[in-house]
């Protein structure tokens, strides 16, 4: 057996989990609390909107509702996350129903809020042109074909622990499931792809509402909504970008181009803190739905605009 191997049988993850078992407990128990209570009043706000303003805010109300059911679904999972992150021998079915719904909620948040992005992008830029593509029946389809990608997307899950006599869920991931063929495809367009969308939609929509600073007598809202798509942005950026990066470090190790037993320690301890802290991005979502359900009460109460100037406040008040 060569010296290289023992070595990496010698290396021990123990501390990092003790350290992660303590830092769950303190960062999953509130988010799961606030983010239970928070999203589900997220739900039934919009609900009423759509109810109550139906059409003229359905874009908005569709999209936030389904970003707060992805957000739901993972804070439901958050609970059976920690219990079986420390209980072996699990069988495989929960365990795979579990990590199934962690992932397919999580990636369903980042192709929501890319196609939010997108769509408010192209209502300010070409507010006449795309109006006609904003009906209810269309988004209701994106988000209906979220769902089914994001659920396609998650057939490799049910290979994550191929034949892993021991493991743990969400630790102990197969061979298979670091693979190039896997990993690649995950990374670009789970990630990457969409982050490139929504930077470039969020950056332009800023652009062409300063631009417009002086040719309209809206200039608060203008600056509040600018004000919303940027931190919309960078709480996306925060929230999912260290949990890629960790993703790659891990694919470097479990591929062999890192093999140094305190570089692998503190990549494991980087990559379960990023995703513990990704996590609470389903909470943060919540002060968006705040000022946005804020906004349509203000506008409601307001004189009724013409249908042009709806269409350019619906996607104006929609998250970045």
């Amino acid at each position: 057996m060569s010296p290289q191997l023992n070595k990496n049988q010698s290396c021990s993850f123990n501390e990092v989990d003790e350290l992660m078992q303590t830092v769950q407990l303190a960062v999953h128990i509130p988010t799961f609390l606030l983010g239970l209570l928070l999203n589900a009043l997220a739900i039934r706000g919009f609900s009423s909107f759509l109810k109550k303003r139906w059409p003229d805010y359905a874009a908005t109300s569709i999209y936030m509702i389904n970003l707060a059911v992805f957000d739901l679904l993972l804070v439901l999972s958050l609970p059976f996350k920690m219990a079986l992150s420390n209980v072996r021998a699990t069988p495989p079915f929960f365990c795979t129903l579990v990590e199934c719904f962690y992932f397919v909620s999580m990636y369903g948040s980042v192709f929501t809020i890319c196609f939010i992005s997108l769509d408010r992008f192209l209502a300010i830029q070409y507010p006449f042109l795309v109006s006609h593509l904003r009906s209810p029946r269309k988004i209701l389809g994106i988000c209906g074909t979220i769902w089914v990608l994001v659920w396609a997307g998650s057939i490799p899950i049910y290979s994550f622990h191929g034949k892993v006599e021991k493991y743990t869920c969400f630790h102990n991931m197969s061979d298979g499931t670091w693979s190039a063929k896997v990993f690649f495809p995950l990374e670009v367009f789970g990630f990457l792809l969409p982050m490139s969308v929504i930077g470039f939609c969020s950056s332009r929509s800023i652009c062409i509402l300063v631009s417009r600073r002086d040719l309209t007598q809206d200039w608060v809202q203008k600056k509040a909504c600018i004000w919303t798509i940027a931190a919309s942005l960078a709480v996306f950026v925060v929230s999912f970008l260290p949990i890629h990066l960790g993703f790659f470090l891990q694919f470097l190790v479990r591929n062999g181009f890192i093999v140094e037993c305190s570089s692998k320690q503190s990549i494991s301890l980087f990559l379960q803190l990023s995703m513990c802290f990704s996590n609470v991005n389903c909470c943060l979502d919540v002060f968006c739905y705040y000022f946005v359900i804020k906004e349509l009460r203000m506008d409601i109460m307001a004189p009724r605009p013409s249908r042009a100037q709806l269409v350019l406040q619906d996607t104006m008040t929609t998250r970045g």
